[in-house]
């Protein structure tokens, strides 16, 4: 009996494509789909109707659940994301789960009964406990941005504990010597790498480690905001903020404002993940840059590579470089934010 694998071969297209054809799905070209039908007709391929369903989950939808659209980064991740599950003949669905365990659990129980192929997890914060029974199920789950040392899901994420460290490191370069630390959600991975990086570059510098400048901001505009705030209020203040996300260093600066300090003198703020403004502030702000974009793509990479039977040839860690871009690359190249 033909396989769809000698029909595909035959048809000179891949197993997915062949499949995809035979599914009449919308995105593939009239003389693709029959080269396909002709293979078929020539082999007497009869297809397993039950076992292709369950192979195949049903659908070639792609969820794609992130913790916060608010914040760019997740934004241009699934703009990526979405872009590239197209070339491959998937659709995206995007969830937003505002950081909530219990919503992100409804969502991908709404997504697991919709039989999508496959999902891409930006996780809430916590240890998750709610995801086991989809690590159980096999079901392909790729995370972005965030790991779970609990469980074994493959994810794509950057090294924030070296780019925090880097920043920072920048910050004291410039003869920063209080440098404050506003920090994002508690339990997630991104907050831990990101504060590691910080202190170790206090270290390395021979400054205090000073618990009392290390303030949370709980990842949201309001949170950097009153974060600020309260830094900028105190008697002894910081001259330097390092800011843990692009949402909260907004915030911060619009406390600055507020309270009439300019920057770098005598406060600087430099902030993890760029966004449209950093480079029209004047003087610019000095961020650290993620591959955004490149993560979003690479997910999809993963992610269908499993749904499609080839993980093998996929790593199930990928730690991409984040890069510093400070005020000066941004005047001296007329650099535009991406």
């Amino acid at each position: 009996m033909a396989t769809i694998k000698e029909v595909a071969e035959l048809a000179g297209v891949s197993v997915a494509t062949a499949s995809r054809a035979l599914s009449k799905y919308p995105h593939i070209s009239h003389a693709t789909r029959q080269r396909v039908l002709d293979a078929v007709k020539q082999l007497n391929y009869q297809p397993d109707q039950v076992a292709r369903s369950l192979r195949r989950r049903r659908t070639n939808l792609i969820g794609f659940v992130v913790s916060t659209i608010e914040n760019v980064f997740f934004t241009e991740a699934a703009h990526a994301a979405e872009q590239a599950a197209l070339q491959r003949g998937y659709n995206l669905i995007v969830c937003n789960t505002d950081e909530d365990s219990q919503r992100e659990e409804a969502y991908l129980t709404i997504l697991d009964r919709q039989l999508v192929a496959g999902v891409i997890l930006a996780p809430a914060p916590g240890a998750a406990p709610h995801l086991q029974r989809f690590a159980e199920s096999s079901w392909p789950i790729v995370l972005i941005n965030r790991r779970l040392k609990s469980l074994p899901f493959p994810s794509i994420t950057c090294d924030d504990e070296t780019a925090a460290f880097e920043c920072v490191q920048y910050l004291i370069h410039e003869g920063k010597r209080r440098v404050a630390a506003i920090t994002g959600l508690p339990h997630v991975s991104t907050t831990e790498e990101r504060l590691r990086g910080y202190r170790r570059a206090l270290q390395e510098a021979g400054l205090p480690l000073d618990a009392s400048l290390e303030v949370p901001g709980q990842a949201t505009l309001e949170g950097g905001y009153r974060a600020a705030y309260e830094l900028i209020q105190r008697v002894d203040r910081p001259d330097a903020l390092f800011v843990f996300n692009n949402v909260m260093t907004q915030g911060a600066i619009m406390a600055l404002q507020d309270l009439g300090i300019s920057w770098p003198d005598p406060v600087d703020v430099a902030g993890f993940g760029a966004f449209a403004a950093a480079c029209l502030y004047r003087p610019p702000l000095t961020v650290v840059a993620q591959p955004a974009h490149e993560m979003g793509r690479r997910a999809i990479q993963m992610l269908i590579d499993r749904v499609e039977g080839k993980a093998e040839t996929n790593a199930a860690t990928v730690v991409l470089p984040n890069q510093v871009v400070t005020r000066e690359t941004w005047l001296q190249s007329k650099r535009r934010c991406s």
